[in-house]
């Protein structure tokens, strides 16, 4: 009894908790993006976002799959005080040791080797995350729901570093300045955590076995990496085979794609931890669960990712200024990838995991991988950051379809084809509107603002007219809590 209490009080508060978050992490890239861009110009934002990318890789080494392994092993003991402690304890001791591994070969790999001698502070800079990966216990967060200490902590960091970054961030020469802010921003959410933790969590040596995890631990992280290939090798290859330039135009295409798809996977994102839950104790809810998941994903993704294709030109102007011109074809280009990850992250990453089904991620992760560096060799030096994107697409393509395809034998859930039909037809109706408001030729922002808005209204009210089941079920919340404070 007293669980199903908590997982009722926290639905209701978690949906508010994520909407707010997933407000603040689409709101600070945008911020951010506009300044920057205009201060460290596409050079500038290259080199940090290489920097960065390469750093990433020892990070993934580093959290050793804990992020996806320790939300589903955590909240599945979230109630029992003695076993979360132990979980807490061996995970973390493991994390350690993956850290300090990781901490030790980018030391060597950046400052044993000359060719970084140039940019030693950038990496240094940037390696600072690796480090604070000491501290990651995020998962333990997620595990238990603890969606509103995440917001309010996020809020504060990203306010902080918000402000340091228009303090110090003010020359082209600043990018090393725009790296060490970005990785304190990091080891400040890790800091909160571990100072947090003491009100869930103690650290208990008695009968802790890390053996246990080593195994599902390790073949995650190895499925965690090879997926980071195909989807970090890009901004690689780019940097060894074109130019920091290029780095950089793929670099703001991509964060301005990620921020419609955290709008897209706004309520689905957090789903993990309930589908695990639902999968081991309540096989109906699971099933209500994925498919509310896919109606919310059909409402969200199809008008996002056709929306961002038809104003990408105005959008690069608007955030990052004619110097990144190029960026808006780039973005086009790439917007598939909203409708291929945010259903893949329903159907592929949250139903994989909550199912227990990893070990079909490890040949899809290395399909996508060979896929994607054989077709980045083949198109980045005609097409530079553009012939990136394409690989991406087809990798991120290939490894969705190959965990769809297993997991739809192993789940027997249905595609609710109703939900699907209406996304499309409301989509193509916003789409014509759009282009017609386009032929004005508003002056810029206005135009941006003017079409996005009045998309926005038409599809609404489409899907109004067509009694949209997610719509009308948010309609009836909302009555039923203006009725009640009444």
């Amino acid at each position: 009894m007293p669980y199903k209490i908590s997982m009722q009080k926290s639905l209701a508060k978690n949906s508010i908790y994520n909407i707010i978050y997933t407000v603040v992490n689409i709101l600070f890239p945008f911020v951010t993006s506009i300044y920057v861009s205009r201060i460290l110009l596409p050079v500038g934002v290259g080199k940090v976002s290489s920097a960065q990318n390469i750093a990433s890789y020892f990070v993934t080494i580093a959290a050793l799959g804990l992020p996806s392994y320790g939300v589903r092993e955590f909240a599945k003991v979230r109630e029992n005080e003695h076993e979360k402690n132990k979980i807490f304890t061996e995970l973390l001791l493991l994390n350690v040791i993956s850290t300090t591994l990781a901490v030790g070969g980018f030391f060597i790999l950046v400052f044993a080797n000359a060719a970084f001698s140039g940019e030693w502070a950038l990496y240094g800079a940037c390696g600072l995350a690796v480090f604070f990966n000491y501290l990651n216990i995020d998962w333990m967060y997620k595990g238990l729901e603890e969606y509103g200490y995440i917001t309010g902590r996020s809020l504060l960091i990203k306010g902080l570093s918000l402000g340091a970054l228009f303090l110090f961030v003010k020359t082209r020469q600043d990018y090393v300045l725009y790296a060490l802010i970005s990785s304190l921003a990091t080891g400040g959410n890790y800091i909160f955590n571990v100072i947090h933790a003491k009100k869930f969590v103690r650290i208990e040596f008695s009968g802790i076995h890390l053996k246990k995890h080593i195994k599902p631990v390790l073949f995650i992280a190895c499925i965690i990496f090879l997926s980071s290939i195909y989807n970090k090798i890009d901004v690689t290859m780019l940097n060894m085979m074109a130019t920091d330039e290029s780095v950089g135009y793929y670099a703001y295409a991509l964060k301005t794609v990620n921020m419609v798809l955290t709008m897209a996977n706004a309520v689905t994102a957090a789903l993990l931890p309930r589908l695990s839950f639902y999968y081991e104790n309540d096989r109906g809810g699971f099933y209500r669960l994925l498919d509310k998941g896919f109606q919310i994903l059909c409402f969200m993704t199809l008008p996002l990712a056709v929306g961002m294709t038809l104003v990408a030109s105005q959008t690069v102007e608007f955030l990052y200024g004619e110097a990144f011109g190029p960026a808006a074809l780039t973005i086009q280009l790439m917007c598939p990838l909203i409708l291929i990850k945010g259903f893949g992250d329903l159907f592929c990453y949250q139903l994989v995991y909550s199912t227990k089904s990893e070990k079909i991620i490890l040949p899809a992760a290395a399909s996508a991988s060979v896929i994607n560096i054989i077709t980045n060799s083949a198109l980045i030096p005609p097409l530079l950051q553009n012939g990136a994107v394409i690989a991406s697409v087809f990798s991120e393509l290939a490894t969705n379809t190959i965990q769809f395809i297993y997991m739809k034998k192993k789940v027997r859930f249905s595609i609710n084809g109703k939900a699907l039909a209406e996304g499309l037809l409301s989509t193509v109706i916003m789409a014509a509107c759009v282009c017609l408001l386009m032929q004005i030729n508003l002056p810029n922002m206005v135009g941006l603002m003017v079409e996005v808005a009045c998309g926005a209204i038409v599809y609404v009210a489409v899907n109004l007219m067509m009694k949209n089941a997610f719509m009308i079920e948010i309609l009836e919340k909302v009555k039923v809590k203006l009725l009640h404070r009444a």
